[in-house]
């Protein structure tokens, strides 16, 4: 059976965006985070994700892939070897996205209605391990059904802000989990990787 991994990163205190729906400032991810992650997600095939996430990231990264530089790319947030890897990397994934209004397309499947059910069926066929990044709407339901979730990689970043999303905002049920690996790196942020602790 194939693995669920969640990939966020958020904050100190658990928000993965601030009031508005966008990524908080300083974002201290370079290379070396970046060849960290690369190395969770090459041992995937699907990338499953909410909408949001999709139209935030997707497009910027294949643009990456494509040999193009993003517009919000400075002399200050250069892009590394490990992010043109990265790119390449997510570009041959199959992206299932979490939506009601969005359609099909050559790399993308689109589900809705009971993501629990689908996310259970994805899981039980072959293949490789699949990444799920979303926001709380989304993943409490998701974290909440015991079982389909095997592991969390969060990268935690040395900020704090006010208002934004919290990652399991909502959650009703209490996750018991044991952290399988760490990482500090210099830039400051710290990745925890967590496993469902087996009763």
């Amino acid at each position: 059976m194939r693995r669920i991994a969640v990939v966020m990163q958020t904050t100190l205190n658990n928000r993965i965006d601030k009031a508005f729906g966008v990524f908080w400032e300083p974002f201290p991810w370079g290379e070396p985070e970046q060849a960290w992650l690369n190395g969770a997600f090459r041992t995937a095939d699907t990338w499953a994700m909410s909408r949001m996430f999709y139209d935030a990231i997707a497009p910027w990264w294949d643009e990456v892939a494509a040999g193009q530089i993003p517009s919000d790319i400075d002399e200050l947030h250069p892009l590394h070897p490990a992010d043109i890897e990265f790119a390449a990397i997510q570009k041959g994934l199959l992206k299932v996205v979490f939506s009601t209004t969005l359609g099909p397309g050559p790399d993308r499947r689109v589900i809705s209605g009971d993501l629990v059910g689908q996310l259970a069926a994805l899981k039980a066929e072959e293949g490789g391990d699949i990444i799920l990044s979303c926001g709380p709407r989304t993943l409490v339901p998701l974290a909440a059904a015991r079982g389909l979730i095997d592991e969390y990689i969060l990268g935690i970043h040395p900020a704090v802000i006010a208002a934004g999303s919290g990652m399991f905002e909502g959650l009703e049920s209490d996750l018991a989990l044991e952290l399988v690996e760490s990482r500090v790196f210099e830039g400051g942020a710290v990745v925890l990787r967590y496993g469902e602790l087996s009763t």
